[in-house]
């Protein structure tokens, strides 16, 4: 199942379409692979991964650096949104901040960040 009040709001806030991509996870190797031409007119992407019952928002830092966030509160395990300066939990008010790290509680933990490396034409994203 999908956080789609989540994704709601996200579009809301925001303003504007966000890019989005959905993808079937490779199983066998515990990776799922991003093109990096969906980084064309975003540092935001959101990423739905077949069978995972929350989003993730891959973060663009640099060129080749990128950030992959599971959009989870760690407060209490309730779906993410997001604005163009924070990730938000519109359940119970924590902030995030786009590391990941809590900036107002009652979230008081990090949230879950996926490895992800860079290739030259895509990204690979290892799963939990």
């Amino acid at each position: 199942m999908f956080a789609l009040p989540g994704i709601a709001t996200l579009l809301l806030d925001s303003c504007a379409s966000l890019p989005s991509t959905k993808v079937e996870p490779d199983y066998t190797k515990k990776t799922c692979t991003v093109s990096i031409d969906k980084f064309i007119s975003s540092k935001l992407v959101l990423l739905r991964i077949k069978n995972f019952e929350f989003d993730f928002i891959i973060i663009k830092k640099s060129e080749t650096e990128f950030k992959t966030l599971e959009l989870k509160c760690s407060h209490e395990d309730q779906p993410l949104t997001m604005s163009n300066k924070y990730i938000h939990c519109s359940s119970h008010g924590s902030i995030f901040d786009f590391e990941g790290n809590p900036i107002k509680e009652p979230a008081n933990r990090s949230l879950k960040s996926l490895k992800t490396d860079f290739a030259s034409t895509h990204l690979t994203i290892h799963l939990p």
